[in-house]
């Protein structure tokens, strides 16, 4: 489809008649704004193959709310007459996260802060703050779709912890801290991951038939079913996090945290149909449940905490035993 068939299709949708030269405008702004590549996860997991479906539909998704941005101009995100969860609503939500996430540096942090690079590690976190805190802001000041709801707590959950953690980055380079910015640049580059699946998933969700969301369901959980670590992890048996056993310790939470990731964004981008929407909201309010135990236990893990991580185990163990309800209840109804 041309450009300009799309923009004119898109200002029809949206109900709202372009002003003088706008899309002449459009052209320009791309033109001088390249769109920065998709950033996927870097460990592994079943989100190569998601990413190429995502990657698919990223070249429609970009022109399409470019030229919805006309319309957010004029009315604001907060203040839309349609319900706030209309495919009105639900297209500017997406439209208000994809501006704060290209706004996040594509260079990896990691390369500059590297060794005793200090002056370079602080200029760009120093950038990377301003981004982050702004992404707070609007996840906190718009109310999202309810689709969206339990994926955006998380969301400020998980970011406001990235904030701390580039503040951490930040202290230690001014204070030339090498062995300090090096763990918290660690620990930043650990939670990247799980906002770039989020965002994508939020950006490329589409609500599905009753068939095409129950299957996806039911691969995700099986796929839980079947790794072990997960088992392990949200098991009876003791586990000892002090010593050498913080690795295996680690090792268990990584494993189970991908595992509960790509459950938390399949049911974001491969939404549930209005009939299906009470028993998706369980699913959804106890996946997130065990994503924040998982937190927990990380950072538990990093001071050497046993008790905070025996706490989170034991939320662990609760919602992952809630999700055992939640999937069958969808699977048969």
């Amino acid at each position: 489809m041309e450009e300009r068939t799309l923009f004119d299709r898109i200002h029809q949708a949206l109900d709202v008649e372009p002003g003088p030269g706008a899309y002449e405008q459009l052209r320009i702004a791309l033109a001088k704004r390249p769109v920065k590549p998709q950033r996927w996860p870097a460990f592994p997991m079943r989100w190569s193959k998601m990413g190429l479906r995502l990657a698919a539909v990223a070249t429609v998704l970009v022109l399409a709310i470019a030229a919805g941005a006309a319309y957010l101009a004029a009315h604001g995100v907060a203040d839309r007459a349609t319900p706030a969860d209309s495919e009105h609503a639900i297209a500017a939500y997406k439209l208000l996260l994809y501006n704060d996430y290209i706004e996040i540096p594509a260079a990896p942090i990691e390369g500059a802060c590297f060794g005793n690079q200090f002056a370079a590690c602080e200029a760009d976190v120093s950038l990377r703050i301003p981004v982050a805190n702004q992404i707070q802001n609007d996840l906190i000041r718009f109310q999202p779709p309810a689709r969206f709801a339990i994926a955006v707590a998380q969301m400020r959950r998980h970011n406001a912890l990235q904030i701390a953690r580039l503040n951490a980055v930040l202290v230690a380079s001014r204070a030339l801290d090498a062995a300090a910015m090096s763990r918290s640049v660690a620990a930043v580059v650990s939670g990247r991951p799980w906002m770039d699946a989020m965002f994508n998933s939020i950006l490329s969700s589409q609500q599905v038939t009753v068939a095409t969301y129950i299957r996806s369901v039911s691969n995700e959980k099986r796929n839980l079913d079947q790794c072990v670590q997960c088992q392990d992890l949200a098991g009876q048996s003791r586990i000892s996090c002090t010593g050498s056993q913080v690795a295996s310790c680690q090792a268990l939470l990584e494993s189970t945290a991908v595992q509960i990731l790509s459950f938390q964004t399949a049911v974001v981008l491969i939404a549930a149909p209005s009939s299906l929407a009470v028993q998706d909201n369980w699913l959804q309010l106890d996946l997130a449940v065990a994503d924040t135990a998982l937190l927990t236990m990380g950072e538990a893990l990093s001071t050497g905490d046993q008790a905070g991580f025996n706490a989170g185990r034991v939320s662990l163990q609760q919602a992952i035993a809630a999700v055992n309800v939640d999937v069958p209840d969808i699977l048969n109804g």
